[in-house]
């Protein structure tokens, strides 16, 4: 898995150039990010690699599982010599230190590659993270950001749904309904996100800026808020029987009062009015979570 931080600033998108379950390659505002897993075996995921078109700003990171004197003194093995040659066909630099281990036993198998310049890896061997490897800590020098988004899309008033409904109605009559290949499944799928944004701007106005809460954020939920925060004040690390619990009780809390909220919303919806409860698209998953759970028709 590959987590990318949520921020205005940051774009990303997942690629698939090949169907593996042990690669996956990420596009981050113009850079190629690839997270390699080598279980070598009979599917080498090795292979597909080799065979994958290294683009301009690429990063490749992984456990190659595979002994080179690039990145280990001796001899090489397990396919070391592909990947050194893979490297220098495609003008990659390894960021690896020689002989600096990547796990306990001494052995250096996590290895990064890169043709951005400037960037440097570090092995972080202090850090727990419950796992049999180190972590290879990687920065880079310069990643350009993207534009600021716009601010949020309000469809709140009646005459603002309405309108809503109206360009949404219009517009899925230019929707082709074929769906039969995974191609055009895609098209579909880009094409309603095309008209619902569309119709929100169209239909919308830009929400005020200013720290009103969430509509379902009660008392509750603040006080269980300022108790979690106090724990981790006290114990910053979070390995805490003290911390484990005051999170359980604000995830608890939360839950609760969101699910009162849309319970309570959506029942005040009349039965006479279906197209209102679905020309809001953030009722959508609520609906479906009561529906899973109380077994009520939607």
């Amino acid at each position: 898995m590959t987590y990318v931080r949520r921020d205005p600033r940051l774009l990303a998108d997942q690629i698939r150039p090949f169907e593996t379950r042990d690669i996956l390659w990420i596009a981050v505002n113009g850079m190629t990010i690839v997270n390699f897993y080598r279980q070598n075996d009979e599917k080498d995921a090795l292979n597909t690699l080799l065979r994958w078109p290294v683009p301009e700003r690429c990063l490749v990171a992984g456990d190659f599982n595979a002994r080179h004197h690039s990145w280990q003194t001796g001899q090489a093995t397990n396919r070391g010599q592909e990947i050194a040659d893979w490297v220098l066909e495609h003008e990659l630099s390894l960021l690896n230190t020689l002989d600096i281990p990547t796990n306990p036993y001494g052995n250096t198998i996590d290895l990064a590659f890169t043709n951005l310049p400037l960037a440097e890896a570090t092995v972080e061997d202090h850090l727990a993270t419950s796992s049999d490897h180190f972590t290879l800590s990687l920065t880079f020098p310069e990643i350009r950001s993207t534009p600021t988004q716009s601010a949020k899309i309000r469809v709140t008033t009646e005459d603002e749904v309405k309108r809503f409904v109206e360009i949404v109605e219009l517009g899925a009559t230019e929707i082709p309904v074929t769906d039969s290949t995974p191609k055009e499944l895609d098209e579909l799928a880009s094409s309603l996100v095309n008209l619902l944004t569309s119709a929100v701007k169209a239909a919308g106005r830009p929400a005020r800026k200013g720290g009103r809460p969430a509509p379902w954020w009660t008392e509750e939920c603040a006080d269980a808020a300022a108790a979690f925060r106090a724990v981790r004040r006290t114990y910053p690390l979070g390995f805490n029987q003290d911390v484990q619990t005051a999170k359980r009780d604000f995830h608890r809390g939360v839950r609760r009062a969101k699910r009162k909220y849309w319970r309570d919303l959506i029942d005040s919806f009349s039965s006479k009015s279906p197209t209102l409860v679905l020309a809001h698209p953030w009722l959508w998953p609520a609906l479906f979570s009561l529906h899973r759970t109380t077994g009520t028709s939607t």
